[in-house]
């Protein structure tokens, strides 16, 4: 999420001069504005209510619902700072924040419920998640950009290297899953069931393997091939509809920094600790709430809970889409779920193997099938470089 405006001439990313060349982040200017709406500040006061009502032990439905509302400030603040260290950290820096902080929601939730024994509730959280910027998020924004032209068109080199990328790490996480659900033919002798062992050593080698291919993407990215990646975001700095240059230059001269660099890492590390202490009270009442709605409680952390925590993320993404910005929303998507593929979920394997915890990742086969098929229908809306409203609205109804 680093795409800049009126960028006029490359230099090395990274550097000091690229920092100081491109102030002023379209994505940057977008979540401050939403920051700034008169909705945040109010929505603040869930977070000290929603941990008072927890510690009180007040009705599950009250504590499960109070909390989920303060995450949409925590996020917004999250990511607010986020953005506005970016502007004076290195890339490497910046892409290690928003790769562990920026999925703060996934992390911590999955943490917690893992700690609990809660594995399915944390791969729920991040199955979610990763359904909602493939096709919710994505969908949104080709229909809320695309709706009055017919095609919209971004780089394809690069987004196809991406989405290939994120097919394979879909298709490896699987692999715990279906050896479970496809065991051998043979049923004769021992070897033929898969045995619990099994899945745990495999979805720990998917795991280490993971984060290798993690590093080599960095590499890829920011080292042997950065050129592709610097020169996709300054072909995608102007809107696809042109504005007067007066609005550019408008927009480039606007304050670029929300908080000074030693008040945003405070509030950074203030609003971490509130959304630990709230993500402990939802996973802590969420069983509870789904007994008294009649529901599974991993269909709460499946799609309420990524969908609600995430909204200011995903709202902001749409607003980048919305403007011209498409390449951007694009890639900012892949990045993403790559960055929950490739660090947050085999993190969380590490971590559980690390407390002698049971954390696989033997998914449940129904989020098994739709997170490899809308992996599938991802890549495949835009493996040409184009798309219309139209593939929106089949990737919103998927």
């Amino acid at each position: 999420m680093s795409t800049s405006i009126g960028t006029s001439h490359p230099s090395t990313p990274g550097t000091p001069s690229d920092t100081n060349r491109r102030p002023w982040h379209t994505f940057h200017k977008i979540v401050i504005n939403i920051g700034n709406q008169p909705y945040m500040k109010p929505l603040l006061l869930m977070v000290p209510i929603g941990v008072l009502a927890g510690l009180l032990h007040l009705p599950a439905q009250i504590v499960f619902y109070v909390n989920l509302t303060a995450l949409i400030p925590l996020i917004a603040l999250v990511t607010i700072c986020i953005a506005d260290l970016s502007v004076v950290i290195g890339r490497v820096w910046d892409e290690f924040l928003r790769a562990t902080v920026g999925n703060a929601i996934e992390l911590i939730l999955g943490v917690i419920a893992m700690t609990k024994g809660y594995i399915r509730m944390a791969q729920s959280t991040l199955i979610g998640s990763i359904l909602c910027y493939t096709l919710l998020v994505l969908g949104s924004c080709f229909c809320v950009a695309g709706y009055n032209k017919e095609h919209l068109h971004f780089d394809r080199t690069l987004i196809n290297i991406m989405s290939s990328l994120m097919v394979v790490v879909c298709t490896s996480l699987l692999v715990p899953t279906i050896m479970i659900t496809f065991p051998s033919f043979d049923t004769v002798s021992p070897q033929a069931s898969v045995t619990r062992q099994e899945v745990v050593l495999a979805s720990r080698v998917t795991a280490v393997t993971l984060l290798i291919l993690l590093g080599v993407f960095l590499l890829f990215q920011l080292k042997t091939h950065a050129s592709i990646f610097h020169l996709a975001e300054i072909s995608s700095d102007y809107p696809l509809d042109d504005q007067d240059n007066a609005d550019r230059d408008s927009a480039q001269d606007q304050p670029a920094r929300f908080f000074t660099p030693r008040a945003a890492v405070v509030t950074l590390l203030s609003a971490l600790f509130g959304l630990t202490l709230c993500a402990y009270f939802l996973v802590d009442n969420v069983n509870r709430v789904a007994d008294e709605l009649n529901i599974d409680a991993a269909f709460l952390m499946l799609v309420v809970v990524p969908l609600i925590g995430n909204s200011t993320r995903y709202l902001t993404i749409v607003t980048v889409a919305r403007k011209g910005y498409v390449e951007s929303a694009v890639r900012a998507i892949i990045n993403s779920v790559l960055r929950l593929t490739l660090l947050i979920i085999p993190a969380l394997v590490i971590l559980g193997w690390a407390f002698g915890s049971p954390m696989t990742l033997q998914l449940d086969t129904f989020e098994a099938t739709m997170l490899f098929l809308a992996t599938v229908v991802m890549n495949h809306v835009i493996q040409d470089g184009r798309s219309n409203y139209f593939d929106g609205l089949m990737l919103v109804g998927t």
